[in-house]
């Protein structure tokens, strides 16, 4: 997140690129520990399936992490829609409408943004092995 008074495009797509991000951490997180816990564990020696705490801790720390950046672009989002006196639906052709229709989307955009993250941590919490 940039820290800006006007919103931009790279302020709208801040949020969707902490989700891609936590995407990738988590994804490598887990298949990376699975990879190497089952090589030697599971095939080999007919042993218990490998737990996975290491990597739910860590993709529980990308979210805690993901979700405070994404709250803070929705804050500025939020500042960026209401500051001027444009209504929706940000049709007119002014610096006030297009500043509430960034605002409005990136808005939007971090809202999507949380809801993918949570959906992709959300195996971190009910799978508790490499199965």
């Amino acid at each position: 997140m940039i820290a800006s008074t006007r919103a931009n495009l790279i302020t709208l797509v801040t949020a969707p690129t902490v989700w891609a991000l936590h995407f990738l951490v988590s994804y490598t997180a887990a298949a990376g520990y699975c990879a190497k816990t089952m090589a030697d564990a599971r095939v080999m020696t007919g042993a218990a399936w490998p737990d996975i705490t290491v990597a739910r801790l860590v993709i529980l720390v990308a979210t805690v992490v993901a979700v405070a950046i994404i709250a803070l672009c929705t804050r500025q989002a939020w500042g960026h829609w209401r500051s001027g006196d444009v209504d929706p639906p940000f049709d007119e052709p002014s610096f006030e409408g297009r500043q509430g229709f960034l605002g409005f989307a990136t808005l939007l955009l971090c809202g999507l943004s949380f809801v993918g993250v949570i959906f992709v941590a959300l195996p971190a919490v009910f799978i508790g092995d490499c199965r």
